[in-house]
């Protein structure tokens, strides 16, 4: 769970921003009360904030969404796997 979508905010919120929102996805119910205080409570501690803040730097979604389109062949059958008996050897 990315407690800056629950709260619908940015990683450059402030407290006070982060309280607000945190009383706006309440009103919202778009997600549990649980879930709203539990977002709350890490984006207002500085370290797990921190690692929030590293982790929506390197956010790998789109890059998840494109991943079945990137690897699927266009002719509609799979490439052939060659065996490479040189690294099975035993010296």
């Amino acid at each position: 769970m990315n407690p800056y979508k629950v709260l619908n905010i940015d990683h450059r919120a402030t407290k006070r921003e982060i309280l607000a929102a945190a009383a706006l996805a309440l009103r919202e119910r778009k997600y549990s009360g649980r879930e709203i205080a539990e977002a709350q409570k890490e984006l207002m501690d500085p370290i797990s904030k921190a690692v929030y803040d590293f982790i929506e730097f390197i956010d790998l979604e789109p890059l998840e969404e494109r991943l079945p389109t990137m690897i699927r062949p266009t002719s509609g059958t799979l490439p052939e796997l060659h065996y490479l008996p040189d690294f099975d050897q035993k010296s």
